[in-house]
């Protein structure tokens, strides 16, 4: 009969055998985790994903500086979805069942971004949106679905704070208060709520006036807003609508004073775009939910400068601070995993999230979601073109305004 070996070398050779275990399982550890980000890079949208990209670009390089993801790289891959519900209907497909992608991120406009949420429903694969603001795709009960975007209820809060403060300075004269926009739900969402609040603090609107995005000669639309003597317009538009607007009405010599909504009134290539002297005179502002004068934004902006050249525009900001909460899931998921990353996980983790409004680069009180997806510590601010119409500046609410707010004229 064989001879045993003594217990301590079997306890030996047992240690030896588990070494090779131990070693791959922290090689797994220090793979990159991908994540996939749907956002229109071409199209008639293309600017949100250009800017959307950049902003992506300086967010993984801060990630990697703050020690990635439990140590693992977090690579961001744009995938162009044209702004087009088709197109991103058929890149959710092949992104959950072919690349069995963990979460998806999505940087896009409404249309496109509802699309997303119903195709994220039916793969069971989280989606958070960090770019649409529209409030309806969060009343439809989807499960996968979160938004750490502001949403047109809360723009909508903003126009009519900031419109019952410019109401205030019209000497007992009743506002004349018109709504413009584009009538994709983005637009019409956000007016839709607007007009039901002011309603309710007996504020109307003399006159509606909706076109299409694609439109570029707004000249008609324009001319029907001056007609009705509206003395304050609430806009709600893209960058490219915006212009060729802001254009007919100084073509016109139509001057009102104009409160934006979205990203863009606030495009910070507006100046270059259209004559600064001009915006200044319309008191050009923006219900925004990010701006280059934000401390909190102070690394972001410093590094997009450096990099770009440009200040960041808020499509910029959007996908930067989504790729925050994109990462802060992933490490609460690999956390209560024990390092195994899958689709469950990861929505729970979503749920569980709070992030405190200073380590983001919003007006934000936090980034948290409710059980319909909806960030609730979201909150929107209003930025103002001033300096001659060449800077932006913050001006409302009181309490993170850099600046008050250009007077109202009468």
């Amino acid at each position: 009969m064989p001879r045993r070996a003594p217990l301590s070398i079997v306890r030996l050779l047992l240690a030896a055998t588990m070494l090779p275990v131990v070693g791959s399982a922290h090689a797994a550890d220090a793979t990159p985790i991908s994540i996939p980000v749907v956002t229109p890079l071409s199209g008639a949208t293309s600017v949100i994903g250009q800017d959307s990209a950049k902003g992506l670009e300086i967010a993984q390089r801060h990630i990697a500086e703050d020690g990635g993801v439990l140590g693992r790289k977090l690579e961001l891959k744009t995938v162009d979805t044209q702004g087009k519900p088709d197109v991103m209907r058929r890149e959710l497909e092949r992104l959950a069942r072919l690349e069995n992608a963990p979460l998806i991120l999505g940087c896009e406009i409404s249309a496109a971004t509802a699309a997303g949420a119903q195709f994220a429903e039916q793969f069971k694969v989280p989606f958070l949106n960090s770019a649409a603001a529209s409030a309806d795709i969060l009343q439809r009960g989807y499960g996968w679905y979160f938004s750490d975007q502001i949403t047109g209820d809360d723009e909508a809060r903003a126009v009519t704070s900031f419109v019952e403060h410019l109401s205030s300075q019209s000497a007992g004269k009743p506002l004349k208060l018109a709504f413009l926009f584009e009538d994709s739900p983005r637009g019409a969402g956000t007016i839709d709520a607007s007009r039901k609040l002011l309603k309710d603090r007996g504020i109307a609107p003399v006159i509606e006036v909706s076109y299409n995005r694609a439109e570029r000669n707004l000249l008609p639309q324009m001319k029907k807003v001056e007609q009705s003597g509206a003395d304050v317009v609430v806009w709600a538009g893209y960058t490219e609508d915006v212009v060729a607007g802001l254009k007919a009405m100084q073509q016109i010599d139509f001057t009102p004073y104009v409160v934006g909504v979205g990203g863009g009134p606030g495009d910070p290539r507006i100046p270059a775009l259209v004559d600064p002297a001009f915006i200044e005179k319309l008191r050009l502002s923006t219900i925004d939910y990010f701006n280059p004068d934000l401390p909190r934004a102070r690394r972001f902006v410093e590094a997009y400068q450096k990099q770009f050249g440009a200040l960041p525009s808020s499509y910029a900001s959007m996908c930067y601070r989504g790729a925050y909460t994109v990462r802060a899931a992933l490490t609460s998921a690999l956390e209560a995993t024990g390092g195994r990353l899958d689709r469950e996980a990861v929505r729970a983790a979503m749920r569980s999230l709070k992030i405190p409004g200073d380590a983001t680069v919003t007006p934000f009180a936090s980034i948290e979601f409710d059980a319909q997806g909806r960030n609730i510590g979201a909150r929107s601010l209003v930025a103002q073109w001033q300096d001659g119409g060449t800077r932006k500046v913050t001006v409302w609410p009181k309490d993170v305004a850099a600046r008050a707010p250009l007077p109202l004229k009468r």
